[in-house]
């Protein structure tokens, strides 16, 4: 019932890594993004929360895909779950459990840090869109990476995206300097990621008027 990429990029001041994700549930931003310092990843399908909180907390010390295998071993009901994710040491992962809702699949893309996945979909166009539409936006500063985030969401719902429709979407950002519009989410909207748009470009707006040293907010 959801589509979503998890991303790792370079920036002149570190590594950053983002979430985005949109469905026909409400408050997807609570269950599926979860990103750290050391990795990003989504989890969706018939949800297992814990697969992302504690498989962020464990890459610090494991690669994603050690992580995610080994909360997946001891999860009763991995066959219905779909998660993914990238982490800082160059390596990405994601899994579809056999039993999770036509149309579902995902894309692993080690070399470019990107990995994306969905379930109850139109078909496995979304997944290609998600990917050639952030690759093919240039990159830029951290703020850059919430609004090709948004931009691989809106391509993902032209061709296809969820089957039942699209009434939450959230993004999840975490670079070396974090500002309000790196955690955003629409609950509940009838055009959730144009509504995500809306928000960033107004939340980005409003901490660009903080950019003196001086004002400057702390997030982490």
């Amino acid at each position: 019932m959801t589509f979503s990429i998890c991303v790792r990029e370079e920036t002149d001041e570190g590594t950053a890594f983002g979430v985005g994700v949109a469905t026909d549930a409400p408050a997807v931003g609570a269950l599926a993004p979860c990103v750290s310092h050391d990795g990003a990843i989504s989890t969706q399908s018939f949800v297992n929360v814990r697969l992302g909180r504690r498989g962020v907390a464990l890459l610090p010390d494991l690669a994603v895909d050690d992580a995610l295998t080994g909360l997946l071993a001891q999860d009763d009901h991995a066959d219905l779950r779909q998660v993914h994710g990238v982490d800082a040491r160059g390596n990405a992962y994601a899994f579809s459990g056999e039993n999770c809702d036509d149309w579902f699949g995902h894309r692993v893309h080690e070399e470019r840090g990107v990995t994306v996945a969905g379930n109850m979909l139109v078909g496995e166009d979304t997944l290609d869109a998600l990917v050639e539409t952030f690759a093919a936006a240039d990159p830029g500063e951290d703020g850059d990476l919430v609004a090709r985030l948004v931009d691989a969401l809106a391509a993902g719902k032209a061709a296809g995206g969820d089957s039942r429709g699209h009434s939450s979407a959230a993004v999840a950002v975490k670079a070396p300097r974090t500002t309000a519009y790196h955690d955003l989410r629409v609950d509940a909207h009838d055009e959730p990621i144009a509504e995500l748009r809306r928000v960033y470009e107004e939340a980005k707006s409003a901490s660009d008027g903080f950019s003196e040293e001086s004002k400057e907010r702390i997030f982490d």
